[in-house]
């Protein structure tokens, strides 16, 4: 629940202060470049629309008049960046929250893995460990591992390929297929 609501945290905080939602998501260049982008925009805006904002820093009422008097232009340029910074904050926070749900379920399927190899283990006879290849005796499935320990050398190797990348030796189970 709380990845799904994290990536609507942090488009509401982009939408209330530049880079804001970005720095919710741990996501500090981003952060910076969004506040950057946005402030350097409003500030050139303003010089090249020549807007004066004197007075703007008083009371609520003039900053209010002076946010009314404000070029159409400039107003909808700085609300685009901060939608496009809101939009993209969103964004970030979905992928981010698709990642950890699958690195999640990666997580729980190799401890289901490992789990019932355990038990396949225990439950089997040494003459079937024998007749088994290499590659499905150091996992306890005909899966295959990602690294299995070279009989030549004694380091471990990458289980998909033919040879040793250590000892360039050929391993036993390459001449199988």
């Amino acid at each position: 629940m709380r990845n799904q609501l994290r990536p609507l945290l942090a488009a509401a905080l982009a939408m209330l202060f530049p880079g804001l939602g970005h720095l919710v998501l741990r996501r500090w260049g981003r952060a910076l470049l969004w506040h950057l982008t946005i402030v350097a925009g409003g500030v050139a805006l303003f010089a090249f629309y020549d807007v004066s904002m004197e007075g703007s820093i008083g009371a609520p009422a003039e900053a209010a008049e002076a946010a009314a008097s404000l070029p159409t232009d400039i107003a909808v340029s700085i609300v685009l960046l901060y939608g496009l910074s809101a939009i993209d904050a969103y964004v970030v926070g979905r992928a981010d929250a698709a990642a950890r749900d699958r690195a999640d379920a990666t997580a729980e399927a190799i401890r289901r893995r490992a789990a019932s190899a355990d038990d396949g283990d225990e439950s089997e006879s040494d003459g079937a460990r024998e007749s088994r290849s290499p590659v499905a005796a150091v996992t306890g499935s005909d899966e295959g591992p990602t690294d299995v320990e070279c009989p030549h050398c004694g380091k471990e190797t990458d289980a998909d390929l033919d040879f040793c990348h250590w000892c360039t030796e050929p391993l036993p189970w390459a001449d199988e297929e």
